[in-house]
């Protein structure tokens, strides 16, 4: 038996998912629940929250401040890590201010990883994957006894919305992506929402709550209709369980995409290969990819609606 401390300072919901097989392989190798402290942007305790492999998750800022600042945080993040008489320490990324508390901690074994040869120094030699590659690559570099490969969040004791249709097919779209750097056109989405909108399904629209100016760009008929949800101002876990009840998950290669290819639902991501390729790739499940600069949105679009349509004529 080992007690497992695991820092994680990422900030997106996909890369939650990613460190899933970490957990897992964690807790199953030294049957301890770990303590987690993680960066409060990320909404770890929502994501988390039906997993067995945590006893609990402290959130953490991770922000870049002035100087004095820093110290402050690097000797808080410190004292809070001697707080728990765990085994090693494991901080899943290597941002120097993240490494001086670590290596000022009294845990006797610690990982970093990404960490190099030297104090402060980083390793380049991933440098070429995505984060989810590192992540996975950085896990199978520690040799645990147990390596579990699931990225599947654990979806039985999710609340499943019924309430809000009695429709057979539910649609979860999301409009946007983190930095906006993966948008499709929002009037392909406005399309493919119209043709769907003839058939009897609900359809669920998410965006950022910082982009309301979205709703001056959607048609009446389509914010009017009761077919329509609005999920902007719901919380994490309240979108968790509605992307759970839902058929398809349609939208930029983004957060909500790896929560739906997490809860084995029928995905279909958007991506832009100028900025990001599609991480969510590394989850498998019933994942669709589009790329924008192979595919024009016109074939995009029939796609998607083929699909969406052959579901709604077997229901």
């Amino acid at each position: 038996m080992k007690k497992s401390l695991v820092i994680i300072p990422a900030r997106g919901i996909g890369d939650l998912i990613y460190h899933l097989p970490l957990l897992r392989s964690l807790y199953e190798s030294y049957k301890e629940k770990l303590i987690i402290i993680s960066n409060k942007v990320n909404h770890s305790k929502e994501i988390y929250k039906y997993e067995t492999f945590y006893e609990k998750i402290i959130y953490f800022e991770n922000t870049r401040f002035p100087f004095i600042k820093t110290l402050k945080t690097i000797i808080n993040l410190k004292n809070l890590i001697n707080q728990f008489n765990v085994d090693q320490l494991i901080l899943t990324g290597s941002p120097r201010r993240l490494m001086a508390p670590v290596y000022l901690s009294n845990v006797k074994k610690k990982i970093i990883f990404g960490e190099g040869n030297f104090l402060f120094f980083k390793n380049n030699k991933y440098q070429h994957l995505t984060h989810a590659e590192k992540i996975i690559k950085y896990t199978d570099d520690l040799n645990l006894p147990v390596k579990n490969k699931n990225f599947f969040l654990t979806s039985n004791q999710i609340i499943e919305k019924d309430q809000y249709s009695n429709s057979s097919v539910k649609l979860f779209i999301t409009l946007d992506s983190h930095h906006d750097q993966n948008n499709w056109k929002l009037k392909n989405f406005i399309t493919i929402i119209s043709k769907i909108m003839q058939y009897d399904v609900k359809i669920f629209i998410n965006f950022s709550p910082s982009k309301l100016y979205f709703l001056d760009q959607i048609p009446k008929e389509i914010i009017n209709s009761n077919k329509i949800k609005f999920t902007h101002n719901e919380n994490i876990l309240e979108i968790m369980n509605i992307i759970n009840s839902c058929t398809f998950v349609i939208g930029n290669e983004t957060g909500p995409i790896c929560l739906g290819a997490s809860l084995k639902k029928e995905v279909h991501s958007i991506y832009l290969p100028i900025h990001t390729k599609p991480e969510s790739q590394i989850i498998k499940g019933n994942v669709f990819y589009y790329n924008t600069k192979e595919e024009n949105d016109e074939t995009i679009i029939n796609k998607i609606m083929s699909s969406v349509l052959k579901k709604i004529s077997l229901t």
